[in-house]
């Protein structure tokens, strides 16, 4: 199981490990050569089936890991709530997969990206689950699925459709979920009122990170 804070620091250390390697001498060349093969694999990962959905997502993965160490970014999360639940008057909701979680002091963020613009959405309403409609479910499994004895024991999740193509715009029949763009989303997260203690934080976390997908 990884997460963008895993990855994240495990490139960054090779990295710094590969810098630190004087490059005269065979020895140290050879070990030089053989840190870059880690980092060119870990670097693989970041563009290939570690990624599910969307390329976009790639390029949200490298604005999220803008954000601080205090911001914890979870991707590909899954949830199943192992019954069925009632959503919009329909006992129709049981799971729900997420692109990404962000949690922090802060509160717990839910982001689905979209490459999609306002006009597809429009003219595909009608055929199926709309960006609004889907973060909108995942939300309410994300909040099922938190709830426990111990703090935070009704986290708040807050919901939010990524934009990072197109002008998808605010729909009112989804009044809980907001639309953001690629320079606001992180300046949206980092503005949020803290709610949450460290080990409340940490809680969360640990809630979560066992749904992350592989």
């Amino acid at each position: 199981m990884e997460t963008v804070d895993d990855i994240r620091k495990i490139h960054k250390e090779m990295k710094q490990e590969f810098d630190s390697i004087d490059e005269k001498g065979i020895g140290n060349k050879f070990r030089r050569w053989k840190k870059k093969r880690q980092i060119n694999k870990i670097e693989e990962r970041k563009k290939g089936k570690w990624i599910r959905g969307a390329k976009g997502e790639l390029e949200v993965i490298d604005k999220l890991s803008e954000l601080d160490d205090n911001f914890h970014v979870l991707c590909g999360v899954r949830m199943d709530l192992g019954r069925y639940i009632t959503y919009r008057g329909r006992k129709n909701l049981k799971s729900a997969q997420m692109d990404f979680v962000v949690v922090s002091k802060r509160g717990i963020v839910l982001i689905e990206t979209k490459n999609w613009g306002n006009s597809y959405v429009e003219k595909n309403k009608k055929k199926g689950i709309t960006p609004h409609e889907q973060v909108d479910r995942a939300g309410m499994v994300l909040w099922i699925a938190l709830k426990s004895w111990f703090s935070p024991r009704n986290p708040q999740v807050t919901k939010v459709v990524l934009a990072n193509r197109g002008n998808l715009q605010y729909d009112s029949e989804y009044k809980f979920v907001n639309v953001k763009n690629m320079d606001n989303i992180n300046p949206f997260i980092q503005s949020r009122y803290e709610i949450f203690s460290d080990k409340e934080v940490d809680r969360v976390v640990g809630r979560i990170k066992g749904h992350v997908t592989k």
